[in-house]
C-alpha cells in the first residue's frame, strides 16, 4: 500500500489527506503513518507550513500533500524510487 501511495504522489500536484485517504481507502491516521514511514526511508519531507496558500509563486515547485498542519514533498530518492516502480 505504500507503493501505491508513493505511485499516486508522482502523478504531481498537490493532493490533501482527504484524498489520499480515500484513493487507499484507509483512514487518515493510518495515511499519517505511511507519511511517516516515507519520511523515515528518505522518500519525503516535511516542508515548513507557514507559507500559506502561495502556492503558484513557491520557491519549492508543488508540495505533494497537504493536511492539518503538515505539508509533504517528494525527495529526489522518492522520486527515483517510484519511477522503478512505474
Amino acid at each position: 500500500m505504500i507503493e501505491q501511495l508513493l505511485r499516486f504522489l508522482t502523478d504531481g500536484g498537490v493532493h490533501s489527506y482527504e484524498d489520499l485517504a480515500k484513493r487507499l481507502s484507509v483512514s487518515i491516521p493510518l495515511l499519517e503513518m505511511m507519511l511517516e514511514e516515507l519520511s523515515r526511508l528518505g522518500y519525503l519531507r516535511p516542508v515548513d507550513s507557514d507559507c500559506g496558500t502561495h502556492c503558484a509563486s513557491c520557491s519549492i515547485g508543488s508540495c505533494s500533500i497537504t493536511g492539518p498542519g503538515r505539508l509533504w514533498t517528494l525527495t529526489d530518492r522518492g522520486t527515483k524510487a517510484a519511477g522503478r516502480l512505474n
